[in-house]
């Protein structure tokens, strides 16, 4: 986890080395951020099939390699395409291990689910915030430095997989019920509006995590900080969303996974609306990252405590969801080339404003109703829906 996050962050603070050694524009370079995410996309999906077929082990194995790979390719290429061919394969590695192992600690760790699953993300938000700044120390042209490192500790983590049982997977661990009710109708709209309210949200808290991480450095070079320093300040955002994931594991057990997530949505609206006042940027995007950190490991327990989004829906909603992290660089890129970066700061409140009545809308449809199964069977309001019948998965 600490790997992909470090892969996440690297992009941004190395547009500007992209720019003068290959000689490409912003939005080109955009483009370029979108590859990798676009590659999760994939990776997402094509997990779940590659766990069924090989299992636990095999799955998390094949998806930490293809990081190693990717990155080494990143590493090393002396072309535009050559990086962006790295970037591609190295997300396919990212969405897979992302997806699956937020998946096996749902499955795996019952009650301490929330908890666990926050501190795996608060790993990723560590390497999110340690390669920034990473960059700012060597230099951005030494960008080959970190993604070489990158690499080394996704070979390290290859050799961790042994400790994963093979199986059961969670797909096999989610208990099933043949029959039906008669309203599984509704039931089943339900879901599927539950399903799409937290499809919405993902994708534009992606969009403004994205967003701010990898074009904060570029905004903050017109305001005229120093490269070195605004690869800091972004590394500060970084850092941020791994203090409010801490705290949101802390808090897990005692506040409802609800209220942390839209607490969370109302948190970076306001400091999107903060970032505004141009002296305030750097701060309000610090603040911004502490509010994000939460959402989207809470978001992910939420929507699997809803008895909506089991089974593959789990892992295709995550999927599309990518498509704010993959779309909000490029479509920021090509705003900032037309109208300056300026333009950045109204265009990230917007996204948060639209992630905070996307958690709101999800809310209200499973407020009133204990969550139940679209089969009629009703979930637990924690994680007893999932029972293994054999060892866990961890």
């Amino acid at each position: 986890m600490t790997a992909i996050g470090a892969l996440t962050a690297a992009y941004g603070p190395s547009v500007p080395a992209f720019k003068q050694q290959q000689g490409i524009d912003d939005t080109v370079a955009g483009a370029g951020l979108a590859m990798q995410s676009l590659g999760a996309v994939v990776g997402i999906l094509f997990s779940q099939p590659l766990l069924r077929r090989w299992g636990n082990r095999g799955a998390v194995g094949v998806s930490i390699a293809l990081v190693a790979l990717g990155a080494v390719a990143v590493a090393c290429a002396p072309t535009w395409p050559l990086i962006l061919s790295g970037a591609v394969i190295a997300g396919l590695g990212l969405g897979g291990c992302d997806v699956l192992i937020t998946q096996l600690l749902i499955v795996g760790a019952g009650a301490k689910g929330p908890a666990m699953v926050n501190i795996a993300h608060a790993c990723f938000g560590l390497g999110t915030a340690a390669a920034p700044a990473l960059i700012a120390a060597l230099g951005v042209a030494q960008y080959r430095i970190v993604f070489a490192l990158i690499a080394l500790m996704a070979l390290v983590a290859v050799a961790t997989v042994k400790g994963i049982a093979p199986s059961p997977g969670p797909h096999e661990l989610v208990a099933r019920s043949p029959h039906r009710s008669p309203g599984a109708p509704q039931r089943r709209r339900i879901g599927v509006a539950v399903a799409f309210g937290f499809l919405a949200l993902y994708v534009t808290h992606f969009g403004a995590q994205s967003g701010i991480g990898n074009w904060e450095p570029t905004a903050l070079l017109d305001q005229g900080f120093t490269s070195s320093g605004a690869a800091l300040a972004t590394s500060g955002f970084w850092l941020a969303m791994v203090l409010g994931r801490f705290v949101a594991a802390a808090l897990s057990r005692r506040v409802g996974l609800a209220t942390l997530v839209v607490v969370s949505c109302v948190g970076m609206t306001g400091a999107g609306a903060l970032a505004l006042i141009g002296s305030a940027t750097a701060w309000a995007y610090l603040l911004a990252g502490f509010f994000i950190g939460p959402i989207f490991p809470n978001g992910l327990t939420w929507m699997a405590t809803t008895g909506h989004a089991h089974g593959n829906r789990f892992a295709y909603v995550i999927a599309a969801s990518m498509v704010g992290m993959a779309l909000a660089p490029l479509a920021l890129g090509a705003v900032i080339a037309d109208h300056g970066t300026g333009a950045m700061p109204p265009s990230i409140l917007l996204i948060a404003a639209l992630a905070l009545a996307s958690s709101v809308v999800v809310a209200l449809l499973t407020r009133t109703r204990r969550p139940q199964h679209e089969d009629g069977t009703r979930a637990s309001p924690t994680h007893r829906e999932v029972r293994p019948r054999a060892r866990s998965p961890h």
